[in-house]
Order: structure tokens, then C-alpha cells, then sequence
């Protein structure tokens, strides 16, 4: 009994559990006020002025509602014919089917050794038999056959979707002793998908449980039973809603139950749902049932709004549910210093999600899902955030200079600040000293020293100042003495519109 009791618990310790415990501290975060309205005070002059003026919105709002639903020729939404001919079939599928086999080719440990080989959740490498199935089960030769839009290969995300490398939910991770390696860092993670998400299905596993999609930000593998296929009849009706009235998620998660009684999905901050106005009558598609008897009465005060659900045979279809008006807003709602404060009071403190593992924000996303609400669409990866704004390269400065041209140049709530695979948000400034120092929010796993040994764990959203030295740690490298240090400030939308990706998430994180 002692035997098998021993098994099941830690093991004694090890050479290697030491130095895996030397790889990994907890930053003490505690030192550091973590209240919003510490920050953005609500008694000040300006909380109720807009950081984005309405006509700055409205063109952002309209970017962004062209890339998930835009029907014009340059319209990047998958459900675009023109966009899915010209940009995701500019090579007639080969570059599909190239990535894929790269893909499989990385996730292939054959004659890789040390900081190469990938692992799975029992700290054992993955072998042979395991990436053969998976790539077997791909199929990569589909991507180049019918490689020519499809309108029936149009759908809807009804669920939350973990979009993946390869088919597989198993998790693939670098050395666990290798600072910044191990849990939360799957390799395979590349970002997540919101319900109501448009969809383009470029391809499916052999088993059927995948689907390989173009979203409007990236490029992956989703579980085929989280997506429901729109025809034209659903396509138009959900356009027309999201055009008449969109609302946006403004909590971490709200549960969405629709007039059946039926729970449909947790909507993570920044869903981007069909908000129906008063008066209006339901959707022929969400046509009460018998069933709707004895469901549960909707709250007070609350919004109708449309939801995707997806039938037997895997069609999407629309019902109806109630969010508070606490729990979605219409968008773009006013992009004001109280406005964002209460969406930063409701996504800090939570975990540090790569690529939205467990449905957690990384840094970009994190962002993506607060400005989402103010109707400004960001690129899922921090490198690419740059391009939402006027980008100013600070990376010849000193330290110093950048956190004193920040403080003396940036423009709070609107500058976006990017490292090097990693990206936070100007909020203002304090004081230390009878000097300014810049202050930021960001979703971090943690700090390195500069050797690369270790990492002083945040693992979370919080508020930081942004100092030239660690006061904790002077060994710990300041985010602001990263190779790579530009800032963005948001304004209106920058000419052009980026592709979305297909690549991981940000791999290069000097805070991962």
C-alpha cells in the first residue's frame, strides 16, 4: 500500500526536480497596487472622456466588421468569396499543404535530441507511432484538390474552439527543466476561436472529428463538433443582424442559455454576438418550440441576442438567448478611460493563457479582447498589434530613454508597447523618485534574467510600472532593455489590412 500510495504523489526529490525548482520562482506581485481605480481614478476630469474620438471608432468598428463579415472585394472574412480566392487559394492550396507538412515534420521527434524534442503531459517524448497517426489522419494531400471556394464550406464557430497545429488535443512541450519551457507552453496551441466566429473549412481529418479553418485572424485545426455549416439562407440572416446591431461580451465569461433551456457556451470577453433590437420578432430559424415551455425566464433588464447552434447533421442554425445589459453591450461602446477600467476591473488577475489555453488570455489576446469592444479589431499576434497604429521604433535607445520618451510622448490607453513576442498597453504614469515612470496593464507569464536561467512567474493580467532596473530582482532584465522596444499609438486604422496567420503564438516571448 505505502508502495503504490508513494506512486501516485511527488516523487523524491531529484537532480532534475531541483533544477526544474531553480528554473521557477513567484515574482512578488503583491507589491504592486492591483487596483484599477487606483490607476484610471474615477473622480478624475477625464473619465468620461473619450481616449478614441467617435469618428476614429467608426472607422476601426467598420474594419472590424469587415473582416468578420465584409462581402467587398478586399473584404478579408472567410465567409468572403473574393478573399478566399485571392488570399487563401493564392497558390492553388500548396502553401496549405506545405505548412502542413512542416508542421509535421517540427512535431516529429526522429533523430532530434535535447531542447528539440517535444513532450507530452507525462514528461515522455512523443514517438513515432504518435506524429505518424496524426499526420496520417491529415490528409495533406485534400489541400491541393478542389483548392476553389466553396459557399457550402462557409460556417459559424458554435462553441468555444481551441485552434490547434495539428489534430490532436495532446499537448507537445519543450523541456520542463528549461526555463520558460514545459506547462503552459504547448507547442501545439495556437489561439482560440469565440462562438458566433465566421468560418472558412478548408479541409477535414480523415476520422472526421477536425476541421481545418480559416478564422479572421488565424489559420488551424478545430474540433469539427464545435462548428456548425452555414448556407446561404444562414449567412444572410446573420449578416443582416450583425449589421443592423452587434453587441460585444464586456465580463471574463458570460453563460449563455437560449429560450429552450439550453446552454450553448460560456461567451469569453470580447464575443461579438447579434444583439436583436426591441420589437423585433425572432428569426424564422429561432421559431419557439414546444420545448420552450417550462424554460427558464429571462432576467431583468436583459438584451436579446442571437446564437449559433448547430443541428444533427452539423448545420448551423440561430436561437435566440438573454444577456444582461452587465454582460454584452452594443458596439462600439465609447472607448472612455471608465469603459475600459471596467473591462480591465473584470479580466485582471485572472491566468496567463498561451495561445488561450483554458480559455485564458495570452498578452495579444488579452488586448484583442478588451478593444474588441471599443470596435477596434487588433491582429491576434503582438508583432503584428504594431500595425494597428503610428509605430515609433525605439529599439536603438538606451532603457532610459525609451521609458522617458514613453512617459513624455505616449498617449495613455491608446499606445500599445511591443517587445519582442510580447505586447502591453500604456495606461499612464506614476512617480518614483521626482521622476515619471511609465505604468502598463498587460497579461504576462513572467520576467528572465538576462543568462535566460530562469523565470520569475507572474502568470496573469496585473498592472505594472515600468522600471529601468527590478527593484525586487536586480538580476531580472526590465522589460524595457529588450532588444526590440516600439510602441504603437492607435488612432485611425492604418492603410492595409493584415493577413490573417497560420502561425503559433507568440514563440519569442521575452516574458514567457
Amino acid at each position: 500500500m505505502l508502495a503504490a500510495i508513494t506512486a501516485c504523489s511527488n516523487p523524491s526529490p531529484t537532480h532534475d526536480t531541483h533544477t526544474q525548482l531553480d528554473t521557477v520562482t513567484l515574482f512578488p506581485i503583491g507589491h504592486y497596487d492591483q487596483n484599477v481605480d487606483h490607476w484610471l481614478e474615477p473622480d478624475s476630469p477625464g473619465y468620461d472622456q473619450p481616449f478614441l474620438s467617435p469618428a476614429e471608432q467608426q472607422a476601426h468598428f467598420k474594419a472590424l466588421y469587415t473582416r468578420y463579415f465584409g462581402t467587398g472585394t478586399a473584404a478579408p472574412s472567410p465567409w468572403n468569396a473574393s478573399f478566399v480566392t485571392m488570399r487563401v487559394y493564392r497558390q492553388q492550396g500548396a502553401d496549405i499543404a506545405a505548412l502542413q507538412q512542416r508542421r509535421i515534420v517540427r512535431f516529429d521527434n526522429t533523430g532530434k535530441s535535447g531542447a528539440d524534442i517535444g513532450y507530452g503531459e507525462n514528461f515522455r517524448p512523443h514517438d513515432k507511432a504518435w506524429i505518424d497517426a496524426i499526420a496520417q489522419n491529415m490528409n495533406v494531400a485534400q489541400f491541393t484538390q478542389m483548392a476553389v471556394y466553396q459557399p457550402q464550406r462557409r460556417a459559424i464557430a458554435t462553441s468555444n474552439l481551441m485552434v490547434r497545429e495539428l489534430p490532436t488535443n495532446d499537448p507537445s512541450f519543450y523541456d520542463h527543466r528549461l526555463a520558460g519551457e514545459g506547462y503552459p507552453f504547448d507547442n501545439l496551441q495556437i489561439s482560440a476561436v469565440r462562438p458566433g466566429t465566421p468560418l472558412y473549412v478548408l479541409g477535414g481529418s480523415v476520422d472526421g472529428a477536425w476541421h481545418y479553418v480559416q478564422t479572421p485572424d488565424v489559420q488551424g485545426w478545430v474540433r469539427s463538433d464545435g462548428v456548425g455549416m452555414a448556407d446561404d439562407r444562414f449567412v444572410d440572416t446573420w449578416r443582416a443582424a450583425t449589421g443592423k446591431a452587434l453587441g460585444a461580451v464586456i465580463v471574463a465569461s458570460a453563460p449563455v442559455r437560449d429560450s429552450r433551456g439550453v446552454f450553448r457556451f460560456d461567451a469569453p470577453a470580447g464575443t461579438l454576438l447579434p444583439i436583436v433590437p426591441a420589437n423585433t420578432a425572432r428569426p424564422a430559424q429561432a421559431k419557439p418550440a414546444a420545448s420552450d415551455i417550462g424554460a427558464a425566464a429571462e432576467p431583468a433588464a436583459a438584451r436579446q441576442i442571437l446564437v449559433p447552434a448547430r443541428d444533427a447533421d452539423g448545420r448551423a442554425l440561430i436561437r435566440t438567448a438573454a444577456l444582461s445589459d452587465a454582460q454584452i453591450a452594443p458596439a462600439p461602446l465609447a472607448a472612455t478611460p471608465r469603459h475600459l477600467a471596467m473591462l480591465m476591473k473584470t479580466l485582471i488577475g485572472r491566468p496567463y493563457g498561451w495561445g488561450n489555453s483554458g480559455l485564458y488570455n495570452d498578452c495579444s489576446s488579452e488586448l484583442q479582447s478588451i478593444f474588441a469592444a471599443f470596435g477596434v479589431w487588433l491582429p491576434r499576434h503582438s508583432s503584428t498589434q504594431m500595425s494597428a497604429g503610428r509605430m515609433i521604433d525605439l529599439s536603438s535607445s538606451t532603457p532610459a530613454q525609451r521609458l522617458d520618451y514613453l512617459a513624455q510622448h505616449g498617449e495613455p490607453l491608446r499606445t500599445l508597447i511591443y517587445i519582442g513576442g510580447h505586447v502591453m498597453l500604456y495606461i499612464g504614469n506614476t512617480t518614483r523618485n521626482g521622476s515619471a515612470v511609465p505604468v502598463v496593464y498587460q497579461d504576462v507569464w513572467g520576467l528572465r534574467p538576462a543568462d535566460d536561467s530562469r523565470r520569475a512567474v507572474i502568470g496573469g493580467s496585473v498592472i505594472l510600472p515600468l522600471f529601468e532596473h527590478i527593484p525586487e530582482d536586480a538580476t531580472l532584465q526590465s522589460l524595457a532593455a529588450t532588444p526590440t522596444f516600439q510602441i504603437s499609438i492607435l488612432g485611425a486604422p492604418r492603410g492595409g489590412t493584415p493577413a490573417p496567420s497560420a502561425a503559433p503564438p507568440d514563440e519569442d516571448n521575452p516574458a514567457g
